[in-house]
């Protein structure tokens, strides 16, 4: 008997900045016609979460970000979790992180891989007043004062830490994880 997996499928790289839209509905739409089933999207940062009975994982993300890149022609990621892996990241957050938070924003930056440890201890030696920062080596947990949230320098954390991700606040990772159910 077939397994039925469920995963998030975290897009990085569409509708940012106005670059690379996409309608949800055309995305899962994509999703639909890519054999997954029980597909819902969350907000317009591409999010989507579906089921397969695809068993390599890898080679699903790979065959979607060849998918969704057609379709907005561009280079896109895409990140897999299920509801256990996205519990997991929550629960390493080492920030007070709570959703009604008013004082502070925090996110999740999902990597692609562990960076290295000049890259992380580079990251660091940007940590301040502006941002915290914990980095393992699935993700870049960084937080920062709500006052300070159109005023705060910008950085590239894919280029500090030589690896690709994607971000999402506490509040999409929260949501996420119960969409899952």
């Amino acid at each position: 008997m077939s397994q039925k997996y469920r995963y998030a499928a975290l897009i990085r790289g569409i509708n940012v900045g106005g670059n690379s839209l996409i309608k949800m509905t055309e995305l899962q739409k994509l999703f639909e016609l890519a054999g997954l089933t029980d597909i819902s999207t969350y907000i317009q940062s591409g999010n989507v979460i579906f089921s397969t009975m695809e068993i390599d994982r890898g080679e699903l993300a790979h065959q979607l970000e060849l998918k969704v890149s057609d379709l907005v022609s561009s280079q896109v990621r895409v990140f897999l979790f299920t509801q256990a892996e996205l519990k997991e990241a929550a629960a390493n957050n080492p920030f007070d992180c709570a959703v009604k938070d008013e004082e502070q924003a925090c996110h999740l930056m999902f990597l692609s891989s562990p960076p290295d440890p000049a890259r992380r201890k580079a990251l660091l030696a940007m940590e301040g007043e502006e941002y915290k920062f914990y980095i393992t080596d699935k993700a870049l947990y960084y937080a920062y004062p709500r006052t300070l949230a159109a005023n705060r320098r910008n950085i590239n954390f894919e280029k500090v830490l030589g690896v690709a991700g994607t971000s999402r606040t506490w509040k999409v990772v929260d949501k996420l994880i119960e969409l899952l159910d």
